[in-house]
């Protein structure tokens, strides 16, 4: 797959925001069903998982949205809830893909890998401790990883990839430029690391 091919897509997008108000962020994030979750906190970053609406994260630990939330993503392979503190509000944007002519629009896209940090992994249970000697350190779903084995990742220089889809739009004058993103999915991948010959 070319990873920056233009594509089309049918997508619904709704937007709202509320005052400080984490029962409103609760039942966002119930809104998607199943998929990951990434929280980004005034002290730390966050992964888990959301399975029936319900958030998992290692250890159970559920951070006090309300007080230290920066900004979240909710998302699968299909849709995704994006949420943000704005002073004194929270704003949400919800985006899903692949529905109706009479649901959304059509709207170009193009979907790209990030690599991310962190270069070695320790099993955590149901969770993977990622991290790197500059100090890098954070805790993923086991899920990210798939089948592979720890050793095997470790061994033969695997990373993650932050899957994206970046969405194109144009301005008065046609001028094309993105409008909006969302997190697809993060995998594992072989032999990325930056000091590959």
């Amino acid at each position: 797959m070319d990873i920056y091919e233009i594509k089309t897509i049918r997508s619904k997008v709704e937007a709202k925001e509320t005052d400080n108000n984490i029962e409103e962020v609760i039942k966002g994030i119930e809104k998607i069903q199943n998929g990951y979750i990434v929280c980004w906190l005034d002290y730390t970053v966050l992964f888990g998982t959301v399975q029936s609406g319900k958030i998992k994260l290692y250890n159970n630990e559920l951070p006090d949205f309300n007080k230290y939330l920066q900004k979240l993503r909710v998302f699968n392979e299909k849709e995704e809830l994006y949420i943000w503190r704005s002073g004194d509000l929270f704003k949400f944007r919800y985006r899903e893909d692949g529905v109706s002519e009479e649901e959304g629009k059509k709207i170009e896209y193009i979907d790209a890998e990030q690599i991310m940090h962190g270069s070695r992994f320790e099993n955590k249970g149901d969770f993977i401790e990622v991290s790197e000697e500059r100090g890098i350190r954070y805790i993923v779903p086991e899920k990210f990883i798939e089948n592979n084995l720890i050793d095997d990742i470790n061994n033969n220089k695997k990373r993650l990839v932050l899957h994206t889809r970046n969405y194109i739009g144009y301005n008065e004058i046609g001028q094309a430029g993105f409008i909006d993103s969302r997190f697809l999915n993060i995998s594992i991948y072989g032999d990325w690391y930056y000091g590959k010959s």
